[in-house]
């Protein structure tokens, strides 16, 4: 696994910051024509490999005559990089995968569409009207023909008009043949040793000498990249990351995300516990200002060309500090993320292991890392507030930390499904589903046919629950929640009447310390009087975000939902 690292360099003076962009705008060009050519399905197969790619644009004259040949080869490289990213996203987004496990339920005939996905060759015959004749689950022709049909229609809607645009020139990749790295020992000066990166400048025989703000080692291939106001540029470089000696050893952990903080694992530990706090402030900040940025804008609508308006958009409608900003608040995220997921990966010795007090031991570090599948979480939270929280959640940001460390640790990171995880009783001899169950950070198990009682913080229950799942043979990773709910269900009330013995009440008639203090079904318990469970009812699942308001799948025991209840009957009557 290689970790890219941005390497600043000082401010550059104008005549720096003219070169650069003029040699950026030539290498964007030159990508920007290689980027529209693979546009076509036809161009795909060159995807698997990008020297073929480079020959091919070659032999067509795509070559400009007035560029470096090495760079043309880098902006031909690095087209074929973005086409395949945005294949990528693509089937990310529109959860194609999910949905193909869902259409097909035989194994070959997944395992087929999976491998049509995963080879770009075979993306390309699919979008040409083909059928790709792949060895991948040995299906007859009539079944590998229905599933490109398939796959070639809602990869189509799925791609439809979304093919990448080179609209920016702020970036451009190196390799070895166009930079160079010197450190330069400087006697009388402060400090006394400064790092350069002479790259390939806009004509020929020309260098422009980037200087760093740091010393470190430069190496293989780079990128060259102009912040925003480009000031100053940074250099991308990826390095090798060496895992730790020693295979992890410690127990499985379980945990789930969340916004408050970084993760709560199943045990109730919670890392990165100034997550949310950063989060929140940066909402209320942003909510803040875009109500008075909105003030502002219909000012300079009712006196638009007035001097007012221009005064406006001058001085208050601008970017800049919103910019900066959000940089802070990211880097802010970075940092406690970073830490909490260490917590989480290292065990007690990240702690101290920086001044080499506790060694690294790999007892400490999981076998396996179990995590929720935030791949397919959309939909609206129930307030705003929240809402505007999830919309900064860089949940992204910290996956990748966590697969990063994970690697380095020797931990294997598993995905679970997260339906209800926050809503389901953790006790195994329990497991009662229902929205009534959570409220807010708590957990209180309202089973409604004896006496759990089993309370705790939601989001070690979700970590329980999800740890326990990983393995589920009849829950799997794509398996919708509607699905989940069912099989959920469906398991308490079979140790529900193998506890009554089908009855509602225990098998010898009375309440025994085994049963809880079973009630018949219609009578007061613990938490107030239980009816008849509607089985029909299926909410809408919002466990990794806030459940949205639903009907709720246990029992109604609340004077104002059974108001509501009555009235929809009047009307419906």
């Amino acid at each position: 696994m290689r970790r890219t690292v941005r390497l600043a360099s000082l401010p550059l003076n104008k005549g720096k910051r003219s070169a650069i962009r003029e040699v950026m705008g030539a290498y964007n060009e030159t990508k920007r024509r290689f980027v529209f050519a693979l546009r076509s399905p036809s161009m795909w197969h060159h995807l698997s490999n990008k020297r073929s790619f480079r020959d091919w644009a070659k032999s067509q004259g795509f070559y400009p005559q007035e560029v470096n040949v090495h760079l043309v080869d880098q902006a031909a490289f690095d087209a074929v990089d973005a086409c395949i990213r945005h294949i990528k996203s693509v089937i990310a987004r529109e959860n194609l995968k999910a949905r193909i496990w869902k259409r097909f339920p035989s194994e070959g005939e997944r395992h087929y569409a999976y491998a049509c996905l995963a080879s770009y060759s075979a993306l390309g015959m699919l979008m040409r009207g083909g059928t790709p004749r792949l060895e991948a689950g040995r299906l007859k022709d009539g079944q590998q023909s229905s599933i490109a049909r398939y796959l070639r229609r809602v990869f189509r809607e799925a791609l439809a008009n979304t093919w990448p645009k080179i609209t920016l020139s702020r970036s451009m990749a190196l390799d070895e043949t166009l930079y160079t790295s010197m450190v330069v020992e400087r006697p009388d000066g402060n400090p006394g040793r400064r790092q350069y990166v002479s790259m390939v400048g806009p004509r020929q025989g020309e260098r422009i000498a980037i200087p760093l703000a740091g010393i470190s080692r430069v190496s293989g291939n780079i990128r060259v990249v102009l912040d925003e106001g480009e000031k100053r540029a940074f250099v991308h470089v990826a390095y090798e990351m060496v895992p730790l000696p020693g295979p992890a050893s410690g127990p499985d952990v379980g945990i789930d995300w969340g916004i408050t903080e970084v993760c709560t694992d199943e045990h109730g530990a919670k890392h990165g516990q100034g997550y949310g706090k950063v989060l929140t402030s940066a909402t209320e900040q942003r909510d803040k200002t875009g109500k008075a940025r909105g003030k502002l804008w219909a000012v300079t609508k009712r006196n638009a060309g007035s001097k007012r308006a221009r005064h406006i958009a001058r001085n208050n409608l601008g970017t800049k500090k919103q910019a900066r900003r959000r940089t802070r608040t990211q880097a802010a995220l970075r940092t406690i993320s970073g830490a909490g997921v260490k917590e989480v990966v290292y065990g007690e010795s990240n702690r101290t292991r920086a001044r080499g007090k506790v060694a690294r031991n790999s007892s400490q570090r999981p076998r396996f890392l179990i995590a929720e599948d935030l791949s397919h979480l959309k939909g609206k939270a129930k307030s705003k507030k929240i809402s505007r929280m999830c919309a900064s959640w860089a949940r992204a940001e910290n996956e990748g930390r966590m697969a990063v460390h994970a690697y380095l640790g020797g931990s294997e990171v598993k995905t679970a499904n997260a339906a209800y995880t926050s809503q389901t009783c953790p006790d195994p001899d329990c497991g009662c589903v229902s929205r009534d169950n959570r409220n807010g950070d708590r957990f209180h198990c309202r089973n409604p046919y004896w006496e759990c009682n089993w309370q705790g913080d939601a989001d070690q229950v979700a970590a329980m629950n999800l740890k326990s799942r990983v393995d589920d043979p009849e829950i799997h990773r794509y398996t919708p929640y509607s699905e989940v709910y069912k099989i959920l269900d469906d398991r308490f009330l079979r140790r529900m009447e193998s506890r009554t013995g089908g009855t509602g009440v225990p098998a010898n008639g009375t309440a025994s310390d085994g049963d809880r203090a079973c009630a018949v079904e219609g009578e007061a318990t613990a938490h107030g009087r239980t009816p008849s469970r509607p089985r029909g009812s299926i909410p809408v699942v919002g466990d990794s975000l806030p459940a949205v308001d639903s009907p709720s799948p246990g029992f109604v025991d609340t004077p104002g939902e059974t108001q509501r209840l009555e009235s929809e009957k009047k009307r419906n009557a």
